[in-house]
């Protein structure tokens, strides 16, 4: 499994460097105002496969016209600082509990489930250094979303210790959840600076309030033009001359966050029923912290992050996973 995840980073290293050396020989002409972005999730760097075990997720990004009414809608004034960006993810995730070579159900410390889902996010930049996040989540949970059969083929594939537990996920639903985040990047002195994130989450999938903190090292810029707001889109146009130096944002993170957790329907099943055929406890205050390193140029953006949870489930462990982020711009 190891190969695999070095596979990918080197792939990963590997597509981030193609825009750079072209730059070289080309010249920045136009605008970049859509992007996408490509995310890998998975515990396997850490031997594990357990919990939220794995994860993809497709990101497409558009920045929306001045003149159109959707932009005044949510912005004051014409300036690319406040700038209004609409994101469209598709994505699914995998979760099961510690022992997945366990058939007795007795010994699940976490239920399975499968999470399939599309979201669209509104973004918006008030100044410099504050974003607004408005998304609706729509997706499906259960044995419909297909997550069970992907992770059965996926392990056969690889000749990994098939899963033994799928009969026992999560009863099928439709979820609709809705989220509103607030970030707000407080500099300290040059090269340093610390980003706030108040966030809230509701609907039928889960509902939970939560408060962060994250502190950059390097050379990053301001929110509304950062890899990691994901707002390096903009209209404006570069001075025509040749790429020099791609490379403007080079920073370390480490983040924290508080999570005061009302529901979850991964771990406690429906809300509407109690048709799951099992369900755990859920642990109501959780603690997720992230570090990693983040590099993004004119084209492309690529970090990665390790993230640890604190345990989600009355009686279950910390759990850790890496994720791979990479983006294009055009």
């Amino acid at each position: 499994m190891n190969r695999v995840l070095y596979g990918i980073l080197v792939l990963f290293f590997f597509v981030i460097e193609l825009p750079s050396v072209f730059g070289q020989v080309s010249f920045k002409s136009h605008r970049m105002d859509r992007e996408l972005l490509f995310r890998y999730d998975n515990d396997l760097i850490f031997m594990t496969d357990r919990y939220y075990t794995s994860g993809v997720n497709i990101t497409y990004s558009r920045l929306i016209k001045p003149e159109s009414d959707f932009y005044k809608f949510f912005c004051s004034k014409k300036s690319d600082s406040s700038k209004l960006i609409t994101h469209y993810d598709y994505g699914h995730k995998m979760f099961t509990p510690r022992k997945i070579s366990e058939k007795d159900v007795e010994d699940f410390d976490r239920p399975y489930a499968g999470w399939h889902y599309v979201a669209l996010r509104v973004q918006n930049f008030p100044n410099f250094n504050n974003t607004n996040k408005y998304q609706i989540e729509v997706g499906l949970v259960g044995e419909v979303s297909g997550i069970g059969q992907f992770q059965e083929w996926w392990h056969d594939k690889l000749g990994i210790m098939q899963p033994k537990g799928w009969e026992h996920e999560i009863e099928n639903e439709l979820v609709i959840n809705l989220t509103y985040n607030r970030l707000r990047s407080w500099g300290l002195i040059k090269g340093v600076d610390i980003i706030t994130d108040s966030g809230v989450k509701f609907g039928n999938g889960q509902n939970k309030l939560s408060q962060g903190a994250t502190l950059r090292l390097g050379d990053f810029n301001t929110l509304n033009n950062s890899g990691f707001s994901e707002s390096r889109v903009s209209f404006k146009r570069p001075k025509y001359n040749p790429v020099k130096d791609e490379i403007d944002e080079v920073f370390f993170f480490y983040g924290v966050t508080a999570h005061q957790v009302l529901s979850n329907i991964f771990i406690q099943g429906s809300l509407l029923s109690d048709d799951s055929p099992h369900t755990e406890h859920l642990e109501e205050f959780v603690i997720t912290r992230q570090w990693g390193i983040m590099l993004s140029n004119y084209y492309t953006t690529f970090y990665f992050t390790v993230h640890r949870i604190s345990p989600e489930v009355v009686g279950g462990r910390v759990h850790r996973f890496l994720s791979l982020n990479l983006s294009f711009r055009f």
